[in-house]
């Protein structure tokens, strides 16, 4: 048999310790030779450079022992469990290949392995208010696995292999099966779910084919960038998508209900999905049997038990007396809460197109405001000049009148004019001599006259 990662991998049949395993010796050879990956999935031909790395580092004379120290140390700052479980995949890895290690060295690596007193990140509990803020900002895929979770008492990799013909949603209380092929302990067992995630998973089914729909589409593109492997159509799942998607929406959901904490050590979320296991098994219990509750999360050592203790139509029954204890949202309809965001975002909308329509009339007002301003600017100017002009008016009449004040100049002027307007009466048939006839001018009269004129016209 051909040793590679592929047949190392096969050897496991649970899901998750194949990922995990996995993920473990691609870590250890971007250790040894630099990072391989270009992001963090693998993608493209990047499995087939591991597989050459692979080969490369057992033809090598390698110190196996000083490889997994520093390994270790590469891993400093995460968690103990998390460099716990990448270094036990990797020395399997090393025995598949033929490698050994010695008592002393399996010893040496022992104490160069961080003691994990409990869990490292200081996570926050689940209490009603803090669920009903972040289901408040799920959609119809996060709303049902979430409910789900919560009152079930699943692993999250067990709710994401839950099949379609596994669920019973016409039973009371409805029921899942969870298989032994992806269960940590290999036995197959049946769990509840509450009325509310019963309601929340209808609610996600009528849009399942449109999210798988819009998925293949969206993986369309992954593929052409190489960033991510093929998909198909007929996923059975009742939630077809990864942990990756979980993570994604559960993180945005935090973020929005205000619950984005993290924890100042590990840097890992404080509110983690994980932890509605615990959520669950601390309800439940104040009403149900405790190796009623074990065994419906599917610990070891409760399980034959529970099952040879009760049947399964007991084991519903006592769910059912204490249903109200994981139900969140206080009704067992996930679609209240729905309902009263919907109902928000519609009022939200409102204001938001009044204040447009405000703004809209204002800009307006704005507009006819500056349109008046320049008239009125316009006619500041046309005041300014008429004033100018009546002022050279004055000042010319002024000068002519000093001009007439010549008796000399004033006596000609008068009689050649007086002459003129003679012959003109005599033309008409008039009869005067003009002797009345005054050549001054009155400037403020004749502005007068204008204004006046002006006014009535």
């Amino acid at each position: 048999m051909e040793k590679t990662i592929d047949t190392f991998i096969a050897m496991y049949p649970k899901l998750n310790t194949k990922k995990s395993y996995r993920a473990a010796i691609y870590d250890f050879l971007d250790h040894i030779y630099g990072r391989v990956r270009a992001g963090e999935r693998i993608s493209g031909d990047e499995p087939a450079k591991y597989e050459e790395l692979s080969v490369k580092y057992f033809s090598e004379e390698r110190d196996y022992l000083n490889d997994l120290i520093g390994f270790i140390g590469n891993m400093s700052g995460k968690p103990p469990t998390s460099i716990k479980l990448k270094l036990a995949g990797v020395k399997e890895w090393l025995s598949f290949n033929g490698v050994e290690l010695s008592q002393k060295e399996l010893k040496t690596l022992r104490h160069r392995t961080p003691k994990a007193k409990g869990a490292w990140t200081v996570e926050n509990e689940f209490d009603i208010p803090v669920l009903r803020k972040i289901l408040a900002h799920a959609d119809e895929k996060a709303a049902a696995l979430i409910l789900t979770l919560a009152s079930s008492g699943m692993r999250i990799g067990e709710a994401l292999n839950i099949k379609l013909k596994d669920m019973d949603l016409s039973k009371e209380p409805p029921e899942l099966i969870v298989r032994g092929e992806y269960t940590k302990g290999g036995e197959t067992r049946v769990v509840f779910i509450s009325k509310e995630a019963k309601a929340a998973v209808e609610e996600w089914l009528k849009v399942r084919d449109d999210y798988i729909r819009a998925s293949l589409n969206r993986n369309k593109g992954l593929i052409e960038k190489a960033a991510a492997g093929q998909k198909t159509g007929t996923d059975e799942r009742v939630f077809p998508f990864s942990v990756a998607v979980v993570r994604e929406f559960w993180s945005r959901a935090l973020l929005k209900a205000g619950l984005h904490e993290k924890d100042n050590s590990t840097g890992r979320l404080q509110y983690r999905i994980h932890g509605l296991r615990k959520f669950f098994r601390s309800q439940l219990a104040l009403s149900c049997p405790v190796d009623i509750v074990e065994a419906l999360m599917g610990h070891e050592g409760y399980l034959t038990d529970a099952y040879r203790r009760y049947t399964r139509k007991q084991m519903g029954e006592y769910y059912l007396k204490a249903e109200h204890h994981v139900t969140v949202t206080g009704t067992g309809d996930i679609r209240e809460i729905q309902d009263r965001l919907q109902n928000t975002q519609a009022a939200l909308r409102g204001y938001k197109d009044i204040i447009t329509e405000q703004t809209q009339e204002i800009a307006e007002l704005k507009q006819r405001y500056e349109e008046q301003a320049k008239k009125i600017g316009e006619t500041e100017k046309i005041q300014e000049r008429i004033k100018e002009l009546e002022e050279k008016l004055r000042e010319v009449g002024d000068r002519y009148n000093k001009f007439m004040e010549d008796p000399i100049f004033y006596k000609v002027l008068f009689e050649g004019i007086r002459v003129v307007f003679i012959e003109f009466a005599k033309a008409f048939g008039l009869k005067t001599d003009f002797k009345d006839l005054d050549l001054k001018i009155d400037a403020d009269e004749i502005i007068k006259k204008i204004r006046k004129k002006k006014l009535s016209g």
